[in-house]
């Protein structure tokens, strides 16, 4: 019994902590990338309640919040690829996961965003 416990904590600790770490690190990126671009289009879309320095126009702002915040799930996004692909996985799989990452932050954009409440 022993042995399996020592057998199991070595694969956990070799392969399944380094992954999982790896993704709630991109997880964790993505949505602080998500609701940078979400609050860019909440000033540009409306007059906010709180006076940005008086003299900066809102959507000005908004917009290179929003600029900021898809710089960096950008990034984010290469990454990830460039990690993925020294796995030397499968192109197709790839793929898959290139389209599931930006329709993800697509959708948690939109979901943020339907969360805001007016």
């Amino acid at each position: 019994m022993a042995e399996i416990r020592a057998r199991w904590l070595s694969f956990y600790a070799d392969h399944i902590e380094p992954a999982s770490k790896e993704i709630f690190s991109h997880v964790e990126k993505m949505i602080v990338g998500t609701l940078i671009v979400s609050a860019g289009a909440h000033v540009s879309s409306s007059e906010p309640a709180i006076v940005l320095f008086g003299y900066l126009r809102h959507g000005l702002v908004g917009r290179g919040v929003e600029l900021f915040g898809v710089l960096l799930l950008l990034l984010n996004f290469l990454d990830g690829l460039y990690k993925l692909a020294r796995v030397n996985w499968h192109v197709a799989y790839q793929i898959a996961m290139t389209i599931c990452y930006v329709a993800l932050t697509v959708r948690l954009v939109q979901l943020i965003l339907a969360f805001r409440g007016e």
